[in-house]
């Protein structure tokens, strides 16, 4: 059986699989009594091994078979949650997404069999402790109903245990159906495991199986003959329940019933004081609740899934047929703007081409459109293994993952990221000891808060730790020959911390597989701003340091202002636009050599661009006098820092397509693409963020 045409859907599968592991070990290690959380792991571990072994990756399976086991003694009580446990979990994890990353490479999941992790779990599994092993405390004798002739009739004696029953009680307190369901597969069906866990992948989104006999893991592993029973937790009706198995091939019948919970058990069952309740959010066995810890209710998920998972390079196909649509609009446009003898209706329908090109754009703008969460959920996992690594105490705050960016820049994103919140872990955050006895808590916080600002969106990675010493930065930089001292006594404070940012640039005394390589700000400036977006550093000694960084929504489709210089036409990005002045020779001044303008109450410096791009100067017509002198400056600012461009004629705004220059061309940093204007003339895109 050819698997490979399932392998992509495979592999998104199991990183979200992963994801959720990863996010919900971190809650069970702050909260190891919190058995919602060990059921959402458990329920996460096996549907992995079940994927794995039906793609045939027979060691993910077997590692992940054994994670499932610790889980399940967890489930049962027989086993507790300790730290040592969590950092088996967390390696484990680590190995599975070692054969995923040799699946995405070369479809195949290696050769490592990880045998020391699978020590450590069944280790684990040895020393638990059977003090209290769950009570049987009713046999309830359930019919197997037969299908067909007498002689297939079968009757079976379950035992329920304590966390089964109390499920079934809460369970029929708050409105839910218990349903006795026996299963009956197909004599001829040859892979009978297969269709059971079918069954079960069918039956996730209709309720919770508590029960089933023969057990789970005899039924993966075939250990069974062709019918199987189980007991199913449901809101949704028999009907609903029966048609989701009955939909897998090869099930000749389910039969299925309402069960009643016999009175000694429900007697023996813990009293719920609680009115029952119309819907309840999840319907998995829990222990017995806290009276005096109460969790908020949270909002249930839509049943029906409305998503469409859909290749990015199919995007990037619309996307450019989008662009080509706004480059011939922008053609049309043009070409009306210099005649006058078109009639109304046709400036009418021309206008309209207008308004629809630009709704269009919006709306595939927000289809690729990606909540920063993709990137960001990995980190809390990250911090967690620094904080043990570096043996220092610390929390990481995230808001804002809700905040959208274009898929592209999200695929380009992660790495600046992750350079900064190990610099705040490494750099940022004193030694705990260090801390104490300054008078700081004992654990350090690393925040990063993401929203959006106009067109761009900001992402402020924070610390409160020990700020950057500036001092320090210089006296390195001396060593590197960086700077002059005399250069180093006449530096801002700001423009020191931006040495940070120059290449092999690191204040550590000892080089680390944390940091100390000279490795990560001065890649994560390059990246930054190789998405069009910039990065700066604000720092307050012994109170902490924040990184800023600010990216465009989207990479492909912009407004801009379109300017002249001389006779080439320049594209100004409109988001690093403030404002535009009209200045005299006269406004101009020098400081310390340097043009710069006073506006209002602050001084900018000025770039003739005429000299940055080597352009000829217009030659003016002295007989004009002196009206002519006036000269153009476009505003435009990075961060806090602003900037005049000096410009000779201005065109207007214009949404235009960013073409990439290629690499055949050795563009400079300052021009960081092209566009196709109307008339077929190509105009090449100014990156402000380089100039100021």
């Amino acid at each position: 059986m050819d698997l490979s045409q399932y392998l992509e859907i495979f592999i998104d599968e199991t990183k979200e699989h992963l994801q959720t592991l990863n996010d919900q070990v971190l809650i069970l290690e702050a909260e190891p009594e919190n058995i919602d959380t060990v059921n959402e792991i458990f329920r996460a571990a096996h549907s992995l091994k079940g994927m794995a072994g039906t793609m045939g990756f027979k060691r993910m399976q077997r590692l992940t078979h054994d994670m499932e086991n610790v889980f399940s003694e967890i489930r049962n009580g027989k086993l507790n949650v300790d730290a040592d446990m969590v950092d088996i979990v967390f390696k484990c994890l680590d190995a599975i997404e070692g054969y995923l990353s040799n699946i995405i490479e070369s479809a195949d999941e290696g050769t490592e069999d990880n045998e020391e992790l699978i020590g450590l779990l069944n280790a684990a599994l040895e020393g638990k402790h059977d003090d209290t092993p769950a009570e049987v405390v009713n046999e309830v004798k359930v019919d197997k109903i037969a299908v067909g002739s007498e002689e297939r009739k079968k009757y079976l004696s379950i035992p329920i245990a304590d966390f089964e029953k109390n499920a079934m009680v809460e369970a029929k307190a708050n409105g839910m159906h218990v349903y006795a369901t026996t299963v009956y597969i197909q004599e001829s069906c040859l892979l009978k495991a297969a269709r059971a866990f079918l069954v079960f992948k069918g039956l996730e989104n209709k309720g919770e199986i508590i029960k089933s006999v023969p057990s789970v893991q005899d039924i993966e592993d075939e250990r069974f003959d062709f019918d199987f029973s189980m007991f199913i937790l449901s809101e949704k009706s028999l009907e609903e329940v029966k048609k989701a198995i009955e939909s897998v091939s090869e099930i000749e019948e389910a039969v299925i019933e309402e069960f009643e919970i016999p009175t000694e058990v429900q007697n023996t069952a813990p009293q719920i004081d609680e009115a029952p309740k119309a819907q309840v959010e999840d319907s998995t066995p829990k222990a017995e609740k806290k009276e005096d810890k109460k969790a908020p209710a949270k909002p249930g998920k839509p049943v029906v899934n409305r998503s469409v998972r859909v290749d990015i390079e199919k995007l990037d196909d619309l996307m450019n047929l989008v662009s080509e649509l706004i480059i011939a609009k922008n053609g049309l446009v043009s070409v009306t703007g210099v005649s006058s003898n078109y009639d109304q209706g046709f400036n009418e329908q021309i206008e309209y081409l207008e308004r629809i090109t630009t709704n269009l754009h919006e709306s595939v703008m927000k289809v690729r459109m990606v909540p920063i969460e993709s990137v960001v959920n990995r980190f809390p996992r990250m911090i967690r293994d620094l904080s043990k690594k570096l043996n220092k105490d610390m929390e990481l705050i995230m808001t804002g993952e809700d905040t959208e960016l274009d898929r592209t820049v999200i695929d380009e994103i992660g790495d600046p990221l992750m350079h900064m919140l190990r610099n705040a872990a490494d750099h940022g955050l004193e030694p705990t000891i260090d801390r104490l006895k300054i008078g700081k808590p004992k654990s350090g916080t690393i925040r990063l808060d993401a929203y959006q600002d106009g067109n761009n969106v900001t992402i402020e990675v924070s610390d409160d730790g020990a700020g950057v010493d500036v001092e320090k930065i210089k006296r390195k930089a001396i060593e590197k020959g960086a700077i002059t001292e005399e250069q180093a006594e006449y530096m801002s404070d700001k423009e020191a911390v931006d040495l940070l940012f120059q290449p092999a640039f690191s204040t550590a005394e000892k080089i680390s597989d944390v940091s100390g390589r000279g490795v990560g700000l001065d890649v994560v400036k390059n990246k930054i701003e190789g998405l069009g977006g910039d990065v700066e550093v604000a720092t307050k000694l012994g109170e902490g340091t924040t990184f800023i960084v600010r990216l465009p929504l989207t990479l492909a489709i912009i407004q801009a202002l379109m300017v002249e210089i001389g006779t080439e036409k320049y594209a100004l990005p409109l988001n690093s636009v403030v404002t535009i002045e009209e200045i005299v020779p006269d406004d101009i001044k020098y400081v310390h050599t340097k043009e710069v303008i006073n506006l209002r109450g602050t001084v900018i410096p000025i770039v003739r661009l005429n000299e940055v791009l080597d352009i000829d100067p217009i030659e003016k017509d002295d007989d004009l006098g002196d009206e002519e002198d006036g000269m153009i400056a476009v505003i435009v600012k990075k961060g806090d820092r602003q900037a005049g461009l000096l410009i000779d004629k201005l065109l207007g705004q214009q949404e235009i397509v960013i073409k990439p220059l290629g690499k055949y061309i050795k563009a400079p940093k300052l021009i960081s693409g092209a566009t196709i204007l109307g008339n077929g003339d190509v105009a090449l895109i100014i990156d402000s963020n380089t100039l100021v």
